[in-house]
């Protein structure tokens, strides 16, 4: 999810692109308070949740954030509840009025009265794809070579326009062998600190009936409301307190601050159990296949 701002309003797109408006942004925190109370506000309302309950996961009931194949599982079981909290928090921050230059009107309302004012916006590229905008809207094909006296802008048809020369293509393979170190090397400045190492997913299944037969138990492992044993879910499986209703997350360059968030047992335990019965199933079918 990532925000794309229209009159103040936010829809949700892919949460990457509105981490890299964060950090692409070399001006200083105070130059930039929207962007950063906004992804405040993301956080305190449904993301550190999800990091909290990832958290505990990993603490209580399997997880391994390094094993492709468990960041794989976490995409097919949550990735659309994820999505959901996305579209609820857009909905509700674009009703909830906004102070100075809002004049207490909310991103809606604010873009009601422009469309009112200014009329109705049509983006002609809503659901197109990206090669089909590129080849119309964007530089297609090799560059055309203008003889003197020739302005390049309506070229008539009978203009008489050379052809590339033969090398056009070495030129061009050898520009795109460039790209990445031409972006490296003009985005340096904005970072400081060394990137971050993405982790990989990756279906464990090698065929449609190992993926079949993973859909069929999990179903009916739902259906039969099973608990898996040794994954953390089962009362005797729990520490004298019971199951955990918070998870603490550290903070800081040192981990000195902390902060204490709430999973109510209503909403999250569920998820959990969810969690334990696709991972036991999947560890199930990965060792019956193993050679």
């Amino acid at each position: 999810m990532a925000f794309a701002f229209k009159s103040g309003a936010c829809t949700p797109r892919s949460i990457a692109w509105m981490a890299w408006g964060v950090f692409f942004d070399s001006a200083r925190s105070t130059n930039n308070t929207r962007i950063e109370r906004l992804w405040v506000e993301v956080g305190s309302q449904f993301a550190r949740r999800w990091r909290a309950f990832f958290y505990c996961l990993e603490a209580l009931h399997g997880l391994d954030r390094t094993n492709p194949h468990h960041l794989w599982l976490l995409h097919l079981l949550f990735l659309d509840l994820i999505n959901l909290d996305c579209e609820n928090f857009c909905a509700e921050w674009n009703c909830h009025p906004i102070s100075g230059e809002g004049h207490d009107q909310s991103p809606e309302d604010m873009c009601l009265l422009g469309q009112v004012r200014d009329g109705m916006y049509l983006d002609d590229c809503e659901g197109t794809d990206l090669g089909v905008i590129e080849h119309h809207y964007g530089t297609f094909g090799p560059p055309l070579r203008r003889e003197p006296g020739q302005t390049g802008a309506g070229q008539l048809e009978d203009e008489d326009i050379p052809l590339p020369p033969n090398d056009f293509d070495d030129e061009e393979d050898e520009e795109e062998d460039d790209l990445a170190a031409q972006i490296e090397e003009a985005q340096t400045g904005h970072f400081h600190h060394e990137p971050v190492p993405v982790p990989k997913h990756a279906n464990p299944f090698d065929d449609d009936g190992s993926m079949g037969l993973f859909y069929d138990a999990l179903e009916e492992a739902i259906n039969r409301e099973l608990i898996p044993p040794g994954y953390g879910l089962l009362p005797e499986e729990w520490g004298e307190e019971g199951y955990p209703t918070f998870e603490i997350l550290k903070s800081g360059r040192r981990g000195g601050r902390q902060l204490r968030v709430a999973l109510p047992d209503a909403i999250w335990r569920p998820r959990a159990e969810m969690w334990g019965r696709a991972l036991a199933i999947l560890n199930q079918i990965t060792y019956v296949n193993e050679p």
